[in-house]
């Protein structure tokens, strides 16, 4: 078998997640499709439906026709059924409401998006499928009496992984693989999870306590590309600054994760407190140029972990692991140090302009002993299902003498966690397994009988291995370019090594529980020597 690159997984990989899921993705648009949609000389290329129209300021003004609502223009525009686009429009009604509208085909086709009536000024953003060749934009001044200006509209084809690509944190749409990339913009791999759920309803705009701190909604760009971060800035004279979000405590024994995307605007440092009462808390000071905590208090009972990981956009993730705990406090400082007598550990005594600050977005809670990606909410909890992958032993095919298996991996694991398969067939029982392990190692299994040696491996961090199954030799392994492990000859190799009716039409199974990211997969019909072993997995 050939090499099976990333860009062309899909040809190899069977792929299927029951809900959308985030990724930190290399987004790039395609041309423009929309004909005239900043209007800076005329409404060509627009239709009048119920409304009369002109060009105010480079902007359409739209008027309704008196006694007949939902009056607006429109165009429809090429699409390819399948393929991903982003619609952006921007709208300010003068009297009345505004309403947009984009659907399949025409005016009475299947709806891709509403924004719903409104008489707000603003943006409007979403990302569609296209089901058809065409796609329906409708721009309405939505009541019997009112006018709208809108301006820029557009549609673009989104474009997955160009190197011009921007890096954002990017809601896959259900059943999307995750192809993911970190803060340098170096591939990651296809992302593996297992089922979350954020236990936080309204995971950007969660209505924090905010005591002597001033708050604003979309103040800057966040992760996803778009002015949703909201700004914190601490009062001006005010010591014991702070906001505050209430949890659900999962009791003790329970892992949970908190987390939340921090970014530095004009303060360089954050403090994150998880808190149950004064005497059960723990502090972190994170320093937002580099992501690395500068002061760490634990006031106990219980232990918590905090872990922080560069997020793109200049933002950081800081997670919090911990259990019992009923709140999570955020605070701004000037300095990377902790006081325990100061409150919450915040820095009480420094200067502030009432304008600097720092930049909060996406607010996660979740059982589980380490954070798994984004789950956005809007008005309740949500669940993102599983990611399962497979590879159809129909696509390749596989030689029943000898084959070896090249996997290059990076689990999220911690060391309390569970065993994560990276690479199962499954018979009666494992055929082949290759999975990682609570202990922070790597082992093969082939027919439940032979297992390799445990070799270790780094939570967070990429491992290599290579797994050997030939007849009369049974099962090789080789991690990170260390020495071959190799099981004797058997004296009955036709029971335990792969034949045609062992092996056929099963499928390969990639990842299972929380695995992390599968960065490639190489198959070689035949046993590669163990000087090959080592220097594919170096």
């Amino acid at each position: 078998m050939g090499t099976k690159n990333l860009n062309s997984a899909t040809n190899l990989i069977t792929f299927t997640r029951a809900s959308g899921g985030t990724a930190l993705r290399k987004i790039s648009y395609g041309s423009e499709l929309i004909t005239n949609g900043t209007f800076d000389t005329d409404i060509s290329g627009w239709n009048n439906d119920g409304t009369t129209s002109a060009i105010v300021g480079n902007q359409i003004e739209v008027t309704s026709v008196s006694g007949v609502s939902g009056s607006g223009v429109n165009q429809t525009i090429t699409t390819v059924a399948g393929k991903r686009y982003k619609f952006s429009s921007d709208h300010a009604p003068q009297t009345g409401r505004a309403r947009i509208e984009v659907k399949d085909n025409n005016n009475f086709g299947s709806g891709l998006g509403t924004l719903s009536q409104t008489s707000a000024t603003g943006t409007y953003e979403f990302v569609f499928v296209a089901l058809s060749n065409s796609t329906y934009i409708r721009l309405e001044a939505f009541d019997t009496s009112s006018v709208v200006l809108f301006d820029n509209i557009s549609v673009k084809e989104v474009l997955y992984d160009q190197p011009d690509g921007t890096l954002q944190l990017w809601n896959h749409g259900n059943n999307e693989p995750r192809i993911e990339y970190d803060a340098t913009g170096a591939v990651k791999g296809l992302l593996i999870e297992e089922a979350r759920t954020n236990l936080i309803t309204n995971s950007n705009t969660v209505s924090w306590v905010d005591v002597r701190i001033t708050t604003t909604l979309n103040a800057g760009v966040s992760p996803d590309g778009t002015s949703n971060a909201t700004k914190v800035v601490q009062q001006v004279n005010q010591t014991n600054t702070y906001s505050y979000i209430n949890l659900q405590s999962n009791g003790s024994g329970v892992k949970s994760s908190t987390s939340i995307y921090l970014a530095s605007a004009g303060y360089g440092f954050a403090t994150v407190c998880s808190y149950t009462h004064t005497a059960s808390r723990n502090t972190a000071v994170v320093d937002l140029s580099n992501g690395t905590i500068t002061a760490n208090y634990d006031a106990g009972p219980y232990t918590d972990t905090f872990t922080v990981e560069p997020a793109g956009n200049n933002f950081y993730r800081v997670t919090v692991t911990h259990e019992n705990r009923s709140n999570l406090i955020l605070g701004v400082s000037d300095t990377g140090t902790y006081t325990p007598s100061e409150d919450f550990g915040f820095n009480d005594t420094m200067t502030t302009d009432g304008v600097s600050g720092i930049l909060r977005y996406g607010l996660q809670h979740e059982v589980g002993a380490f954070p798994s990606s984004y789950i956005p909410t809007t008005g309740s909890t949500a669940t993102r299902a599983a990611d399962v992958a497979t590879i159809p032993r129909s696509s390749f095919g596989h030689h029943n003498e000898a084959s070896t298996w090249v996997v290059e991996f990076t689990p999220t694991f911690p060391s309390v966690d569970t065993n994560q398969s990276v690479l199962s067939r499954y018979g009666s029982g494992y055929d082949l397994h290759i999975w990682s392990t609570h202990a922070n190692t790597m082992t093969a299994n082939f027919m439940n009988s032979a297992s390799s040696p445990n070799f270790p491996i780094t939570a967070n961090q990429t491992s290599k291995i290579a797994v050997v199954i030939k007849h009369g030799e049974y099962l090789s392994v080789c991690v990170d370019g260390g020495s071959v492990s190799q099981n004797s000859v058997l004296s009955n190799t036709t029971v335990h090594s792969p034949t045609v009716q062992g092996w056929a039409n099963v499928d390969y199974k990639l990842g299972g529980d929380q695995l992390g990211h599968i960065k490639s997969i190489k198959y070689y019909p035949r046993r590669l020597t163990n000087t090959q072993l080592q220097e594919l997995t170096t």
